[in-house]
């Protein structure tokens, strides 16, 4: 524990952690827990969206792409009747079909 960043790293973990688990439950209550894996694979597609459109930066067209794919699936997940893992599977599917599409068309 003499060097600093060992010091933060322990005091990130304290302070990190019981968020973590709140969040964790509420995730888990909600049926939700592929939501984090479906929105990882969305940023797929934000980076090919970056890529056809020439971008510099494609971290940005990735990540606001990932915010559009969340509000989305909260939307649509609030109007059906269908469970939220299977909204997410949908979703999650269908984005990464279109990463592929827009990829395979810029060759």
């Amino acid at each position: 524990m003499s060097y600093q960043f060992m010091k933060n790293a322990l005091l990130a973990i304290l302070l990190i952690s019981p968020i973590f688990a709140i969040l964790g439950t509420m995730i888990v209550n909600n049926k939700m827990a592929f939501f984090s894996d479906a929105l990882g694979h969305s940023a797929f597609t934000g980076i090919a969206i970056g890529m056809l459109f020439g971008m510099q930066n494609i971290s940005i067209a990735m990540i606001l792409f990932a915010v559009i794919f969340a509000i989305c699936l909260n939307c649509v997940k609030h109007k059906v009747s269908y469970s939220a893992d299977t909204i997410i599977s949908v979703f999650s599917s269908s984005s990464i079909a279109i990463g592929l599409a827009v990829l395979a068309s810029k060759r």
